[in-house]
């Protein structure tokens, strides 16, 4: 290993001093050069601008690593879906509006697990939240907690007013026109409005692409999030890429990717 005036040699480019005892003509003595506050403060120097380009890098390189994870943690749900759907007509699980919240295993979030021969990760490891529901416990007990990481778009719940009374076509992936351009799970905010929450209402927006990111953690990955499609897809984008008028929309099932006629009436 190189000890440290060593390694000073080599960055200043020091070398060793050979000189002469009087009347010695056979052997030599290696005399070292001492360091002055200067180069030692040039060391330094290059040290601290060295550590600052690399801590940079090693931030972005984490955040893109808590990024891949978390869309391989959806990407898994998405597969999990695509084994569900045959076996339940191609309808999709339900969020807690439709549902009693003291049944957690009849929760889309449990009811996937069973599809997929790995547990699901519900949890983003970008998420700041660290108050998980435990489900084993009464969740009645758990109301300061959350569900996951993640939100299910409600507009496609088997029942769902803006579709009338009975039951919501758009349930049925088989009735949206392009699956691939709709998204069923978003990334929920780590606030307090999602404790015990795993949907949201995207009909309520109206338009505002400010209002829309109160209910979703559009900027956990630097700027996007994760966001996983009726057909199992992912894609990480930012949410103007998602709702932005009068541009694209990709959350309403019957309109995807384009807004619905009635959406301001």
């Amino acid at each position: 290993m190189i000890s440290l005036d060593g390694f000073l040699d080599s960055v200043l480019g020091c070398h060793w001093d050979v000189s002469r005892h009087p009347g010695d003509n056979i052997h030599h003595t290696q005399r070292r050069r001492a360091f002055t506050l200067i180069e030692l403060l040039v060391v330094i120097s290059v040290i601290a601008v060295l550590m600052g380009i690399l801590l940079p890098v090693l931030g972005r390189a984490r955040e893109q690593a808590r990024k891949i994870k978390c869309q391989a943690n959806m990407r898994q749900i998405g597969l999990a879906l695509q084994v569900y759907l045959p076996d339940y007509d191609y309808r999709l699980p339900r969020s807690t509006c439709n549902l009693n919240p003291d049944d957690p295993n009849a929760f889309w979030l449990h009811t996937l697990n069973d599809f997929t021969r790995e547990q699901l990760l519900l949890h983003c490891p970008a998420d700041q939240a660290r108050d998980f529901v435990d489900w084993d416990e009464p969740l009645a007990k758990q109301t300061d907690r959350r569900y996951s990481s993640f939100s299910v778009n409600a507009l496609l719940d088997p029942i769902h007013y803006r579709y009338g009374s009975g039951w919501n076509r758009y349930n049925r992936i088989l009735s949206i026109r392009h699956p691939q351009s709709c998204i069923w799970i978003s990334e929920a905010p780590d606030t307090d409005n999602f404790n015990q929450a795993d949907h949201i209402h995207p009909e309520t927006w109206e338009g505002s692409i400010d209002y829309a990111k109160q209910f979703i953690a559009y900027d956990r990955h630097t700027g996007t999030s994760n966001y996983l499609f009726v057909d199992g897809h992912t894609e990480d984008l930012k949410i103007e890429q998602t709702y932005q008028w009068p541009e694209e929309c990709l959350w309403f099932p019957e309109s995807a990717p384009s807004w619905p006629s009635d959406i301001f009436e």
